[in-house]
């Protein structure tokens, strides 16, 4: 299960298109991660997720370097022993303090979150941070998944150089928006460990 964010308004869900610019421009990331994080605890907390799974939790590039963030993450330490805890990283492009990050993220590491990097591809400094962080899953933004399917010869063959890649280093891949048996096929083919996707289950 990944927790993701829908505000119920008066003319139906607002999506993360509409509510993350707002959330960036009040610069409220580390307040919105705190109010998500609660959110998930008390549903673990009240049974409404089943127990074995995993639980993939979404933390703002701001928010992975805030003491607040940080302190409300480790209050998930004792659902360690019940679910996979998985933390996603997003938003790297906003990171300034990438020393402070790596640690946290160590620190969350040896309490037993797994550690991913979220988008990875959507923006220019997703391999920055992938050199430079402690991450255990790599999340292959849908953008560039998509372009297995349809983009040119030259496009794919990057992609695929690039999952190729990335594996080399010693990664788990994830494939976001997985919506056909054959888009399936052919990320297992190249190596993708996990995958995501209205194939498997739609929110």
């Amino acid at each position: 299960y990944e927790a993701l964010v829908r505000i119920r308004g008066a003319q139906g869900l607002i999506m993360p298109e509409n509510i993350f610019p707002v959330v960036e421009l009040r610069a409220l990331e580390s307040e919105f991660d705190l109010a998500v994080l609660e959110r998930v605890r008390r549903d673990m907390e009240a049974g409404r997720i089943p127990e074995g799974a995993g639980v993939a939790l979404n933390v703002s590039g701001p928010g992975i370097v805030s003491d607040r963030v940080n302190d409300k993450l480790m209050q998930f330490a004792p659902w360690l022993a019940t679910y996979k805890l998985v933390l996603e990283v997003t938003e790297t492009s906003l990171i300034t303090q990438i020393a402070q990050a790596s640690a946290n993220l160590n620190r969350l590491r040896r309490q037993g979150f797994t550690i991913a990097l979220d988008d990875f591809g959507s923006g220019y400094s997703s391999l920055r941070y992938l050199a430079s962080m402690p991450v255990d899953l790599v999340k292959f933004d849908i953008s560039m998944v998509r372009m297995l399917e349809s983009g040119n010869a030259r496009q794919q063959l990057m992609i695929e150089e690039i999952a190729r890649m990335v594996i080399a280093a010693g990664y788990d891949l994830v494939a976001e928006g997985i919506e056909s048996q054959t888009l399936l096929d052919k990320v297992v083919r190249l190596g993708f460990s996990h995958g995501q996707g209205y194939l498997f289950g739609k929110p």
